[in-house]
């Protein structure tokens, strides 16, 4: 059932019960981007994946809310569902409320173009939302509107409080007290005057106060928002009406609470909360409907703890044994095919309600209703099964479910092999990454060059964080305590631990923070800053997606030999390809010297015996023999992947 803003009132009482009545809950998000600048990196720890998942969900809009509520039925083991697939879109709902700015992501607008996203009934139908404190926020801002139209039309007004007429209003005034006077002696109990603005307002409301005691005035709304004032003989009508008036008002404020009720529902009803791969889902709920996401990691978690306390991942089960084991693709669809083949037993699933559900044939991928049933369907066969395995009678899917128990709040991790998910309950895992080490390279280079550098210690894969800085992971963990004797920094390349890369991005963090709160200690930052992507580091992460590029390059370990000449202070750009084809020398025809292969003798020879016989070489070369300019021009077959993001042309203005 789609919900926009014309039937989302009739629909909330029928989604209050469904909630209530629920054995669990499915949700899922649909956006209008995914990465904001910064792309996820295979070494990303728990707290900075996070800093790029709030720097997106900041950004970025949730525009289409799925959710789909299970019903389990224990006496017969069936289940029901109940679904709905809500457009939300920051309207404003009045001149007070936030007028939202967001960005968008091409690849992911094209994208819900292509599974028939109706932008048009989003923009146009959308429901409205406000977070908690943006709705007293309003409510605050009303009442005291409230409070001063009433001082306007009080009595006990002194004569110090009234304002003089400025000339160029009196022709005004002049109309409007002839008005009022025909008004009294015609028999008409009420008029208005209109075509005002607000300062002409409070001149009518002191005339009236001052020449027509007798008469009651109120504010009005028109249906087209004009704002008019009525007039009445009866003051007892007059104020009953301004009551109205007032109820009114404060009502339309909650009401700006909007589609934020439903999040409301699901947060109070403390039911289990599944999602697929659903980090984003409730990063950019928590953010849009319930309050900024905060700065720090931890704090997130206890936000999270707070507002969702039992929350499954179901890429998270499929990606974790027994299910690993059986289920080789974890994609949404995929998932489903997996689990309605045998071993995996698939019942049908009605809907509680006509036209309140779906079924598997709908194939609406990619719609956040759907995907939310689909989610539920999976989650059913998979706890029917972990039952099986367990030897346990299988029950309704629920937050008390002891085989569910092991995946409770923890949130899957994408491109992440050795921390497979944020653990929210409790501290999370901080795996071994000594063969992990970061290199701060020249702008020529690229992988063959990286590879080349280690490769007499391991085979390594290389993952690029940007144009000069990469991650190198040893193959062979056996070697990665002799990777800093033997490659050491110099004017070319710097090179450290994985742990020291994280002390100093620390660091500057904090010394970041520092160097604001100095500059101005009693400004309040807001929320939506962006000061966690503007660290002034040298070592500062680029705003671009993660390159992964991986050699293919045979290359056995063996003991380092350094090549590198150190006599020059200045930094040369030459490469490391370069640098080796330098010290295997050229022939007397003027072709590159194969390089010899690598024995037991020559893996004897120490460091200062390959530069001796390097430096030999150097000085018996004739003239024609010149140190070659590039790497050998033969294809490597290793390619440095190209960036999704380029290099940002533009400054953008910080996001409110």
């Amino acid at each position: 059932m789609d919900v926009t803003r014309h039937n989302f009132k009739e629909l909330l009482p029928d989604i209050q019960e469904a909630i209530d009545s629920a054995s669990f809950l499915c949700i899922d998000g649909e956006f209008t981007g995914i990465n904001a600048y910064r792309g996820v990196s295979p070494f990303d720890l728990p707290e900075q994946r996070y800093d790029k998942l709030q720097e997106s969900a900041r950004q970025f809009l949730l525009v289409q809310f799925g959710l789909c509520t299970f019903h389990y039925e224990p006496k017969d083991g069936s289940y029901t569902h109940q679904a709905y697939n809500f457009y939300v879109w920051p309207r404003p709902t009045s001149r007070q409320a936030p007028d939202p700015r967001f960005l968008c992501q091409t690849s992911s607008l094209d994208f819900l173009i292509s599974q028939n996203f109706d932008f048009n009934k989003l923009i146009r139908d959308g429901i409205s939302y406000l977070r908690r404190s943006e709705v007293e926020k309003l409510r605050e801002m009303a009442v005291e509107r409230q409070e001063y139209r009433r001082s306007l039309n009080s009595q006990n007004n002194t004569p110090e409080q009234n304002i003089p007429i400025p000339p160029e209003q009196e022709g005004f005034i002049q109309q409007v007290t002839e008005k009022l006077e025909a008004f009294i002696k015609s028999e008409e109990q009420s008029t208005e005057i209109d075509r005002c603005n607000a300062f002409q307002r409070r001149l009518v409301y002191e005339t009236a106060r001052q020449n027509f005691p007798s008469l009651g005035l109120s504010g009005l709304t028109r249906p087209g928002g004009e704002r008019v004032i009525s007039v009445s003989k009866d003051t007892d009508a007059a104020k009953k009406l301004t009551e109205q008036q007032d109820s009114s008002e404060l009502a339309e404020v909650e009401d700006a609470f909007g589609f934020s009720q439903v999040v409301k529902m699901i947060s109070e009803s403390k039911k289990l909360l599944v999602g697929h791969n659903m980090v984003l889902d409730i990063c950019h709920t928590l953010n849009q409907f319930c309050a900024p996401l905060p700065l720090e990691y931890a704090d997130f978690k206890d936000m999270t703890g707070t507002v969702f306390p039992n929350i499954l991942d179901t890429k998270l089960m499929a990606n974790t044994i027994p299910f690993k084991d059986e289920i080789f693709n974890s994609s949404l669809n995929e998932l489903l095919r997996t689990v309605s083949e045998s071993p995996y037993q698939m019942n049908k699933i009605n809907p509680r309600k006509e036209g309140f559900g779906y079924t598997k044939a709908d194939d609406k991928y990619h719609e956040a209703g759907y995907d939310a049933y689909v989610t539920g369907l999976c989650l059913i066969s998979m706890h029917k099964r972990m039952c099986k395995l367990c030897g346990q009678p299988s029950s309704g899917v629920t937050a008390e479910s002891a085989v569910l128990t092991p995946f409770l709040n923890k949130l899957y991790l994408m491109k992440v092999a050795d921390i497979p998910y944020m653990n929210l309950g409790a501290a999370d895992m901080y795996p071994d990454r000594e063969h992990v080490f970061h290199l701060e390279i020249p702008k020529e280079w690229k992988t063959p060059d990286v590879v080349q550098l280690f490769a007499q210690i391991s085979q390594v894969t290389v993952f690029w964080i940007n144009d000069t800085s990469v991650f190198v992971a040893l193959r062979d963990k056996t070697f990665a305590n002799t990777v800093l004797p033997t490659i050491q920094s110099n004017m070319t390349y710097k090179i450290s631990t994985y742990k020291k890369f994280v002390e100093r991005e620390e660091a500057a963090k904090l010394a970041a923070a520092a160097a604001r709160n100095d500059s101005n200690p009693n400004s309040m930052v807001p929320p939506n800053d962006m000061r966690v992507s503007q660290q002034p580091s040298p070592y500062r992460v680029d705003r671009r997606e993660m390159h992964t590029s991986t050699s293919n390059l045979s290359v056995k370990a063996k003991p380092f030999v350094s090549t590198n000449n150190l006599n020059s202070a200045k930094q040369t750009g030459i490469t490391p390809m370069m640098e080796k084809a330098f010290v295997d020398g050229l022939t007397a025809d003027g072709k590159r010297k194969k390089a010899p292969k690598r024995g037991a003798e020559q893996g004897k020879k120490s460091t200062k015996n390959v530069e001796a016989e390097s430096n030999k070489k150097e000085e018996n070369h004739s003239g024609a023999e010149k140190r070659p300019v590039s790497p050998d021009g033969k294809p490597t077959g290793v390619k440095r992947s190209k960036s999704v993001v380029e290099d940002k042309a533009f400054e953008e203005p910080p996001w409110e």
